[in-house]
């Protein structure tokens, strides 16, 4: 199972947050599951193990820049969303409200407004998933990925990163794996007939209590060919990516995306005004 919760929040007093805030979302979530089960904290903080979980930075609005980020406005709610890719995991976090509805950031309060949940299950993704001929991802918050080694970094959402990263996750936690043959094959078609068709990307560089660190941002557009059980295997993982985030420091905020699937016949919209568009100027 697949769930998403948003907390809605509000400060009772000014905050000084840092340019970057998914490492605060991330120490949120690790705090309230501590509060249920202090083990299960524990090994979600283990290193060299994909965790079941993502999260998105704090979206807030700022009264003022400072030199290492932004004061937030204590009038205006803050919200942040937490995703886990088990249900063990879902269940201890929504057994926290049971006991408190407030959330501490250093030394100040947020009152909880609300938690709005989500929820999706492995197989309802597969069997909605149709054959993708044409995906836009729309990268929210910086994406990098592993490239050389873990300390070297690779910024551009080549296929094989993206959907080899995905599947990775997908086979882990959704207990419906790919088997090695079919990854193999999978991991091949996508070399042979995907390719990014448009982008407008950027790079950006934010200052974090881990270092700096530099990631891209925007727009990507895949095309895919042939085996319509691969196309469909992608969509179902480009569905799922809106949960897991992708990349590195998924779990910190990073990687976090936006999904839309062009699917079976249907053509793309650009295509269809520029088709419309030549034959108006051709005449009949």
């Amino acid at each position: 199972m697949l769930l998403e919760a948003e907390f809605v929040m509000r400060a009772e007093d000014e905050l000084e947050l840092p340019q970057f805030t998914g490492y605060i979302s991330r120490g949120i979530l690790l705090n309230l599951i501590r509060q249920v089960d202090p083990s299960s904290s524990q090994s979600l903080h283990e290193s060299n193990v994909a965790k079941p979980y993502s999260v998105t930075p704090l979206y807030f609005r700022s009264k003022r820049r400072t030199e290492l980020g932004y004061i937030l406005d204590p009038s205006s709610p803050l919200s942040f969303k937490i995703r886990f890719l088990n249900e063990k995991h879902a269940n201890e976090l929504l057994r926290t409200f049971e006991k408190r509805r407030t959330i501490m950031i250093r030394d100040k309060t947020l009152r909880i407004d609300s938690v709005r949940v989500r929820a999706e299950s492995y197989e309802a993704l597969m069997e909605s998933a149709s054959p993708a001929v044409k995906l836009y991802f729309e990268f929210l918050t910086p994406t990098r990925f592993a490239a050389l080694g873990r300390e070297k970094e690779y910024l551009f959402p080549e296929q094989k990163k993206v959907f080899g990263g995905l599947l990775e996750l997908w086979n882990r936690f959704s207990g419906l794996p790919l088997g090695e043959t079919d990854a193999k094959a999978y991991m091949e078609w996508l070399g042979s007939s995907s390719w990014v068709s448009s982008y407008i990307l950027r790079t950006e560089l934010k200052d974090t209590s881990k270092g700096r660190i530099i990631g891209f941002t925007g727009k990507v557009a895949y095309n895919f060919d042939g085996d319509e059980r691969w196309q469909r295997t992608t969509s179902c993982l480009a569905a799922f990516a809106n949960f897991s985030n992708v990349g590195k420091g998924r779990t910190s905020g990073f990687g976090v995306v936006r999904t839309e699937i062009k699917c079976g016949q249907e053509k793309d919209e650009k295509e269809r005004v520029t088709q419309r568009t030549e034959q108006q100027s051709r005449g009949p």
